[in-house]
């Protein structure tokens, strides 16, 4: 079993209407991630060799279009389309980020084929959007819950990395 993850947050710089960025509050839960793991005896990486990774995590949040600004929520896991091992990890990150969400029911696993950071991979790689920082809902569920959330993706890193041969 490969025990270590590589986490990397937005380095975005998208205000958050109450204060904050993007960056400033993805970092904030992939600190407290990072500790929540380690607790857990899962090491995590930097960015760099792929070598003896077992997941590779992006930490963000989404931004709706203008035309439907602040009117959209839910949070989403996107994995590679052709990989395997990806939608597992997808589907158990999406099942624990439902038990942390208010609306379980806006919490999704998408497929994903375009995006290079999720192809590229040669490990299962999810890019995880923690809901809508335009969205006040969401944007005060990510800021307001964040050890919960941490919480909740080290348990399912947890689950993925056992049930992996």
């Amino acid at each position: 079993m490969r025990e270590s993850v590589c986490i990397i947050s937005s380095q975005r710089p998208d205000k958050y209407p109450n204060g904050g960025d993007e960056a400033y509050w993805t970092a904030r839960i992939a600190h407290m991630l990072r500790a929540d793991l380690g607790a857990r005896g899962i090491k995590c990486r930097e960015e760099g060799d792929e070598a003896g990774w077992g997941l590779l995590l992006y930490i963000c949040s989404h931004a709706a279009p203008r035309e439907v600004e602040a009117r959209i929520k839910g949070a989403q896991v996107s994995y590679y389309e052709y990989s395997p091992a990806g939608r597992r990890a997808a589907e158990i990150f999406t099942k624990y980020i439902r038990e942390v969400y208010p609306q379980p029911d806006l919490v999704e696993a998408v497929p994903a084929v375009a995006r290079a950071e999720l192809s590229e991979s040669k490990v299962p790689a999810l890019l995880i959007h923690l809901g809508y920082h335009d969205n006040p809902q969401d944007e005060a569920w990510l800021v307001n819950s964040a050890e919960q959330i941490s919480a909740g993706l080290a348990a399912a890193a947890a689950d993925f990395l056992e049930a992996e041969p």
